[in-house]
């Protein structure tokens, strides 16, 4: 009697655990069906800020789907921070979406060349820039004092000079001093990267919409500027 109780439960648990995986299966690919682009990653950082992930795309079948080719349905720069991760904070998986990451999100030609790519060749209409709270690049910039970190002779030096030049960084500082504007400073930098791609020929040519973003290490919700 014993053993059959423990069979029932058994059964129960594997077609409970079944329905649950056939549920997320479901309202995965009826979210990418029917949202736009964006409103599927301010769907899926909303089910990240709740805690209920759907972790689609993350399995074997998603590995065998996307073999052969690929199609993310958006474009994402951001900083090479660990505590910045798209495919966790805006719930996704396996091929949806073409992460391109450096410190600062910065666009230098190779990164623009990374964009052009996914536009042209894989026929992804939505580029987000996706900068954060507590950006390390950033914090570098406004503590940089008389140039200070040129006297490094470091590779660091390349990415806080590329942020002093930016001229959205140039007018904030103008409005209201660097040191006293951090979050005014993450903002200028996510809006600079997302000018200089707006103004990409082949952008415009393609009309991929672009998206200025924050990502907020402290709460993990995803603003849009």
């Amino acid at each position: 009697m014993k053993t059959k109780i423990i069979l029932v439960a058994l059964i129960v648990f594997s077609a409970f655990g079944c329905k649950k995986q056939n549920e997320k299966k479901i309202n995965s690919n009826t979210q990418k069906d029917t949202l736009t682009s964006l409103e599927q990653l301010t769907a899926g950082n909303e089910r990240f800020l709740n805690e209920k992930t759907l972790h689609p795309h993350q399995n074997k079948t998603a590995v065998l789907d996307n073999q052969n080719s690929q199609k993310p349905f958006a474009v994402i720069i951001t900083c090479s921070d660990s505590r910045v991760s798209p495919e966790i904070v805006f719930d996704q998986g396996l091929g949806d979406l073409f992460v391109i990451r450096n410190a600062g999100n910065l666009i230098s030609n190779i990164d623009m060349g990374s964009i052009e790519y996914a536009i042209e060749h894989l026929d992804t209409k939505l580029i987000v820039v996706l900068g954060h709270t507590e950006c390390g690049a950033v914090k570098a910039y406004i503590n940089d004092k008389d140039g200070a970190y040129k006297k490094h002779f470091s590779h660091i030096d390349d990415i806080v000079e590329t942020i002093s030049n930016e001229s959205e960084e140039i007018e904030a500082d103008k409005a209201t001093p660097k040191a006293t504007n951090y979050l005014g400073a993450i903002d200028a930098n996510i809006k600079h990267s997302a000018k200089l791609i707006q103004d990409n020929p082949i952008v415009k040519e393609h009309k991929a919409t672009v998206v200025s973003m924050r990502y907020d290490v402290h709460t993990g919700k995803v603003t849009q500027l």
